[in-house]
């Protein structure tokens, strides 16, 4: 993970400018910037207090909407990617359970008092 966020610091001239792309670190230019704190400073920008999550890099910033919104749209884009990942993952956890569930039943390991109070 660090090699990868120490690429991108020598390679800066091609990462995003993290001005407008705050997922971008500006320390180390890993994309891997979360929201930790916001609110809207009147109606036309918002405050944030992001954290890199590969080198710790805190910082505030104020950005307008249109950037905010920007950065909404890609903190969900990531979500959904985690989203589909997580459930693909569950869903293999709960066939092998079920698996050995139908094993421990078909062995006689397991029968209706075990669920008896």
């Amino acid at each position: 993970m660090f090699d990868r966020a120490l690429n991108r610091l020598l390679a800066k001239g091609s990462a995003p400018d993290p001005e407008l792309h705050l997922e971008s670190c500006a320390m180390c230019r890993a994309d891997f910037v979360n929201p930790v704190d916001w609110e809207p400073v009147g109606d036309t920008h918002w405050w944030m207090l992001l954290r890199c999550g590969a080198c710790d890099t805190w910082r505030e910033v104020t950005v307008a909407n249109a950037v905010a919104t920007r950065f909404d749209l890609e903190l969900d884009r990531r979500m959904d990617t985690l989203a589909r990942a997580f459930e693909k993952l569950d869903r293999t956890r709960m066939a092998a359970e079920v698996e050995t569930m139908i094993q421990a039943l078909r062995q006689g390991l397991v029968d209706a008092a075990d669920f008896a109070r």
